[in-house]
């Protein structure tokens, strides 16, 4: 069926995404980007090809939660140490659940406020084209369609997920957007399986609070963004006393924890963008 499709350009390799379950793996080399009007499989983290289917301002809750943790940092409080792994419970949705489209409407809508402040977002990232840049936990595809529109055909844009269907659902939009500029990365919660050094920026919106095992996942961003490349990180503020109940219970550490977390895996944190978001918090990050 896919045959007489314009395909996205297409590899995907396993790696960790920041939805669901762990699966062993092994990384893939870096295929050679092809001009063949034949569509490439993906091949999932067993090694398996399938075929994706077509079709004096106050201060913010961010800066109050940063001063919270100099405070206590100041107070004697133990540095944190590496971060622990987290139960698979928080992805189970997205295993049970594998309508994209059930997905879409969840998260691209209007209320949703990464999605009503897409484009200041994207706007957010200084993106220039011929950039390579990686959407990681790309879900139904938010920004990554958006992101390969930005950095042109001369740039590269990589969506990773761990989810088949996610990949699915994003080559279809592709497809029919005509962007040949995607390709489609499976991952595991263990490695975000991207090439070392090979990525300029990656995003990751409303997805780090869900890998699994954030230490050794942290470990492989690092070594795919080139030295100097950025991170970004949107993600919900929860601050006990503040946050509503059902946020505490969904999301584990507060900004400032989550801070040093990637701050311990080796990158340089380089600003908290206030002011733009409410419920959730954009830090910038740097590999250096």
């Amino acid at each position: 069926m896919l045959g007489r499709l314009r395909p996205v350009l297409v590899r995907v390799v396993p790696t960790v995404c920041l939805v669901v379950g762990s699966v062993g793996c092994r990384s893939v080399p870096d295929p050679a980007p092809s001009r063949s009007p034949d569509p490439r499989p993906i091949i999932d983290a067993a090694g398996e090809p399938f075929v994706a289917e077509p079709a004096k301002d106050e201060p913010t809750a961010t800066a109050e939660a940063e001063a919270e943790a100099e405070s206590k940092t100041e107070a004697g409080a133990a540095e944190p140490g590496p971060p622990h792994d987290v139960g698979g419970e928080i992805n189970e949705r997205y295993a049970e659940q594998q309508n994209p489209r059930r997905w879409a409407l969840q998260f691209e809508r209007e209320g949703r406020e990464v999605f009503d402040h897409r484009d200041q977002i994207l706007d957010l990232l200084a993106l220039r084209e011929g950039m390579t840049v990686a959407d990681v936990g790309a879900g139904t595809g938010l920004f990554t369609l958006a992101l390969a529109e930005r950095v042109g055909s001369r740039g590269r844009v990589h969506a990773v997920d761990v989810q088949a269907y996610f990949l699915d659902h994003i080559g279809q939009k592709a497809r029919k957007a005509g962007l040949r500029n995607i390709e489609l990365v499976r991952a595991t919660q263990d490695s975000v399986g991207l090439p070392e050094a090979s990525v300029d920026l990656v995003l990751m919106c409303d997805a780090y609070h869900h890998v699994e095992r954030p230490a050794a996942y942290l470990a492989s961003l690092l070594a795919a963004i080139r030295p100097g490349g950025r991170l970004f990180v949107v993600d919900y503020i929860a601050i006990e006393g503040k946050s509503e109940a059902w946020l505490l219970d969904h999301i584990r550490a507060t900004p400032a924890e989550f801070r040093a977390e990637i701050e311990g895996a080796g990158f340089a944190f380089v600003r908290a963008h206030e002011g733009l978001l409410e419920q959730n918090f954009v830090y910038e990050f740097e590999r250096p």
